[in-house]
């Protein structure tokens, strides 16, 4: 049995893995502010499943926040008695990443490893998290590149951070695209608008690959955008945790390789 936890902007993504995700869960990452506390989080996970440390074999980890990284490696260290493995963008992949020249974030890599062992390319995969992000894979399986933006939930605390007489507001999915009132106006901007925005994207993501794409959605704010969406969505809320299983598996063939040789 294998942990498996992502680092994520909002919130650390964690699992137990055997053969297929167990058991996963979400906590915000401003919370984890010490080995402790995510040593309690992370037992009670096992306490959940009725598992027990003895049957964890390792963990696999990857992070978008380098300064969580020591707490989190700390802790599930504790949990599994081994060293945990730092998925990185220097991690083999399966898939060529050769037309990115910027850093890539595992997260978006890890997400993409996942589709590709489900679906048939060319497809894009959208992660609604504290950023949207959109990564195209092509028909070769290649990684074509993608797109960044503000996430859902994002937009709406700059929106109140970054003017006088607009607020922070309750986000939950509104009834009409024409708001009432400025909350709803905001909320209309969020859901009705992230949809729209998809949408035009992905035609235009379509256009430039000169084929049609699967969509597919993952991340927390998926399921309260996906209602709104025109286009189909395949929804896939374990999409980063399956990338980070296929990652440990891999590495479990290699050890099982080595000990053989």
């Amino acid at each position: 049995m294998i942990f498996l936890a992502n680092i994520g902007n909002t919130n650390v993504n964690y699992g137990l893995y055997e053969k297929r995700i167990l058991a996963s869960g979400y906590f915000p990452i401003h919370l984890l502010s010490c080995e402790r506390r995510a040593l309690a989080l992370f037992r009670s996970l096992l306490r959940k499943c009725r598992v027990s440390r003895e049957e964890v074999e390792g963990t696999v980890i990857s992070s978008v926040v380098p300064e969580k990284n020591a707490i989190i490696l700390n802790a599930a260290e504790k949990i599994s008695q081994t060293e945990p493995v730092l998925i990185s963008s220097r991690t083999g992949w399966e898939f060529d990443t050769s037309a990115y020249s910027g850093v890539l974030g595992t997260d978006r890599l890890l997400c993409c490893s996942a589709a590709l062992q489900k679906y048939k390319p060319p497809f894009v995969v959208v992660d609604f998290g504290t950023a949207t992000t959109l990564n195209v894979i092509d028909s070769s399986g290649a990684f074509a590149g993608g797109v960044i933006l503000p996430g859902v939930r994002t937009g709406l605390r700059a929106l109140a951070a970054s003017t006088s007489q607009l607020h922070e507001i309750p986000f939950f999915g509104p009834k009409s695209a024409i708001g009432k009132n400025t909350a709803e106006c905001m909320l209309s901007g969020a859901t009705f608008g992230t949809a729209a925005m998809l949408e035009g994207l992905v035609r235009r993501i379509e256009k430039e690959l000169g084929a049609n794409a699967d969509v597919i959605v993952t991340g927390g704010n998926a399921k309260a955008i996906i209602p709104y969406c025109e286009l189909e969505a395949r929804y896939e809320p374990e999409l980063l945790l399956e990338g980070l299983a296929i990652q440990a598996n891999r590495l479990i063939a290699v050890s099982k390789k080595a000990r053989v040789e």
